[in-house]
This record gives structure tokens, C-alpha cells and sequence, in this order.
């Protein structure tokens, strides 16, 4: 189905290797470290970009395949809200000024794309003989209007890395447990921690860390599975990005766990802009994000 779109593999030794997406805003699909898959992959799989009438509502979901890391955003995140549908269109935006760069340590990509006023400068860096993929972002508004830009970056873990036993740890927040989005969430409030494996009818769970940050600045979500031996960190500026969403959908066909490291709700812009949480950017302003996917063996006693 994917068929005539681009595609940047990127292949380094002792590193992740990772599929990068530049019809779908240098996205990340596919994602390997020592052979072991790391993303959840939906079974839309590989699909090219929807236009704007095809965004409408609910329509983001059709195209949805999951990937190491889908961005959602630049107009809209969450609910459809304001006029704008699901989790915004920016990842159905092409890249432009697309160049790969090789060093001695690294392979790094390069990119730029439009939403609307908003235009994101992405740098994707996966580096030698350190299981670390880094995504850093620049987000500047080129309209002469105050626009609104919340950005969710959605993190998808599948199997075998998020299967019994793995267990979540969330570094930097304020409360012991999550805030769950609804009563569903709530049910299962006592294992948001645990993978719960494949459990039929189950429906999604959603919740939100509120996260206070590192001295260093940076926050911390790990997934550790002893029985596969590896560990998966993801790292984020909770300056910027000073919210985290956790999505757990144990379903047959799904088996996902979502970290998602955000400026803003789930709930939609008009939610955001009536608790007066809205992100936005001035003319001309712009916004740094950044976020690092760390994985490692672990050590054996």
C-alpha cells in the first residue's frame, strides 16, 4: 500500500536501526536494536499521507501504523476540536530539504516541513555503538498571527519488548500513579505499570504523569523486560514538553504501550485554550523540542 513513497533506512552498527518516513514528516516507523523489533506496529501498517478532506473527524486513525514514533500535532492534538480532526495533520505532511549526513559516529537525517503558519526543522540522529535515536525540533511560526502549536511526540512499544514481565518505571513526577483519563483507565489504575499481555475485549487505558523534571531537565520513562534482557528508555525536555500521556491497549491486534511526552492535553485545543493551557507561538516565535530513545542489554549477574 505504501507503494512510491519515501523511505530512509537507517542501519548502524551496535546502534538502532530505524525506518524514517519522509512523506509522513520524517516520522519513524519500523525500529530494530540487535535484531529484537521495538515498535508497535498497527495493522494498517505502511500507508501514504491522507489530504485534508480526509482528515476530517476521526479520520487520522485510518492511516495509522503505529511506528517508533508517530508526531502528532502541529495544530491540533487529541480530540477533534475547533475544526481540526484527530491528532492534527502535521504527520501527513511531506519533507522538504531532505538531506542524510554521514560522520564517522553517526547517521544523522534532515528536514523541513509545513503545517498551516507552522513550519517544523527536524534533526533525527541514530549513532554507532550506542543504542540511541534522537529526534530535535524546531517549531516556528511564519504566519503574522499568535497561533496555536501543541505537539505530542506518540512513542508505540509492542511485542516482544512490551510483553509480560515488562514493567514501567516513570522517572520525575509529582504522584506515585497516574491521573487515569476515564473509568475504563480507572479499572485498571493498580497495573498501569505491568504489561498486561494480550487480553481479549479489553479497550484502551489512558493516563497522564504529571511530570516536574530532572535536575538536568530531562525526564525518564523505562520499559524493563528481564526475560527478553533489554530495556528501553525514553528520554525528554520536560521543559518544553512538560506532560506525559501513557496509552495501553491490550486488545488481540494491538498489545501497545504509547509514551507520549506532550506540551498539552489529549482533550483537544478547545479544551486546552478553556483551562488556559493552550500552547501557542507569537510571529515569528519559535520552540525547541527534543527526544531520545535509549536502548541496552541488560546486565546479567
Amino acid at each position: 500500500p505504501a507503494a512510491g513513497c519515501r523511505a530512509i533506512d537507517l542501519r548502524v552498527l551496535g546502534g538502532i536501526d530505524v525506518r524514517v518516513l519522509p512523506d509522513r514528516g520524517l516520522d519513524l516507523g519500523a525500529a530494530w536494536y540487535r535484531g529484537v523489533p521495538l515498535a508497535w506496529i498497527s495493522s494498517v501498517g505502511e500507508r501514504p499521507a491522507l489530504d485534508a478532506a480526509e482528515l476530517v473527524g476521526e479520520g487520522w486513525r485510518t492511516a495509522f501504523g503505529g511506528g517508533l514514533m508517530t508526531t502528532c500535532g502541529l495544530a491540533n492534538v487529541g480530540a477533534p476540536s475547533e475544526g481540526h480532526g484527530l491528532h492534527g495533520a502535521y504527520s501527513h505532511q511531506p519533507a522538504r530539504s531532505v538531506e542524510v549526513q554521514r560522520t564517522d559516529e553517526a547517521l544523522i537525517v534532515r528536514g523541513v516541513m509545513l503545517d498551516g503558519d507552522l513550519e517544523l526543522r527536524r534533526t533525527i540522529t541514530t549513532r554507532i555503538g550506542a543504542g540511541e535515536v534522537r529526534v530535535e525540533d524546531v517549531v516556528r511560526n511564519r504566519g503574522s498571527e499568535v497561533t496555536p502549536a501543541p505537539i505530542l511526540y506518540h512513542v508505540n512499544l509492542g511485542a516482544p519488548l512490551w510483553s509480560p514481565p515488562a514493567r514501567l518505571r516513570v522517572r520525575a513526577t509529582d504522584q506515585t500513579a497516574p491521573t487515569p483519563r476515564d473509568p475504563d483507565a480507572a479499572l485498571h489504575l493498580e497495573g498501569w505499570d505491568r504489561a498486561p499481555g494480550v487480553v481479549s475485549g479489553a479497550v484502551e487505558r489512558v493516563y497522564e504523569h504529571r511530570v516536574t523534571g530532572a535536575p538536568d531537565g530531562w525526564a525518564d520513562a523505562t520499559v524493563h523486560n528481564p526475560a527478553l534482557g533489554l530495556t528501553l528508555t525514553l528520554r525528554w525536555d520536560a521543559g518544553t514538553l512538560p506532560r506525559l500521556h501513557q496509552w495501553i491497549h491490550p486488545a488481540p491486534g494491538m498489545g501497545v504501550l504509547g509514551l507520549e511526552p506532550a506540551n498539552c492535553s489529549v482533550l483537544g485545543r478547545a479544551a486546552d485554550r478553556a483551562q488556559g493551557r493552550l500552547p501557542v507561538l507569537a510571529s515569528g516565535a519559535q520552540r525547541r523540542t527534543s527526544i531520545a530513545i535509549q536502548v541496552a542489554l541488560l546486565t546479567r549477574p
